[in-house]
């Protein structure tokens, strides 16, 4: 069995143990190091290549943005996931627009949290449903007190529910359930969505449509 090699990252040593407690009862991951500093990520990024790394968005001498963009530029093929306990939306389009493929709340079940560690692993992106709310609330709220987006972007309703539903990491297949298509029109309209957006992955799509309030 392929098991998924996880980082942590966080400058709480309880929290960096509680989760190699929690992930090494798992059969399918196993936890390839630890740090409390950016730099100290970076450097794990490097030597370890982990294929997941969990990384709290305020560290004591930088945030977690700014890591997450160091540790891609050294190990591009790891995906990295936020979990933190901060809800600002700002950090959120920034955190995904760094390369994130996920932002995922701290009070997070367990369970849950091992399935996102599962989905961004496949290459999908991941997005607490309580963090998608309040941004898409905080979206409707900027455009009630006036708010526009500088360049419109031309999207259908159907566009806009598969980008929430890339936002909770659902797979093609599984959006195209929802959606009542074939994964081959919902793969054709990713792409399309993605021109659209200017952007170049799925984690990017959802970034952009954060960054423009679509979603």
């Amino acid at each position: 069995m392929t098991r998924i090699r996880v980082a942590a990252v966080d400058d709480h040593e309880v929290v960096r143990q509680g989760l190699r407690a929690a992930l090494a009862m798992e059969l399918d991951m196993e936890v390839v190091g630890e740090a409390g500093t950016g730099d100290a990520a970076v450097r794990l990024a490097r030597q370890q290549r982990p294929d997941v790394m969990l990384l709290d968005v305020r560290l004591q001498e930088t945030d977690g943005p700014t890591v997450c963009a160091r540790v891609l530029a050294v190990a591009p093929r790891t995906a990295v996931v936020m979990l933190t306990s901060y809800r600002d939306t700002g950090m959120i389009v920034r955190s995904l627009a760094a390369g994130a493929r996920g932002y995922v709340m701290k009070d997070v079940e367990l369970t849950d949290l091992k399935q996102m560690i599962r989905t961004v692993y496949r290459g999908n992106a991941v997005i607490d449903p309580k963090i998608a709310s309040h941004v898409i609330s905080a979206a409707l709220a900027g455009r009630g007190a006036g708010g526009a987006r500088a360049t419109p972007v031309p999207l259908s309703e159907v566009d806009v529910t598969i980008i929430r539903h890339l936002a909770r990491g659902l797979t093609n297949k599984e959006i195209a359930v929802e959606i009542h298509r074939s994964p081959h029109t919902v793969k054709d309209r990713l792409e399309k969505i993605g021109l659209l957006l200017e952007a170049r992955s799925r984690t990017e799509i959802v970034a952009a449509a954060l960054g423009n309030g679509l979603i």
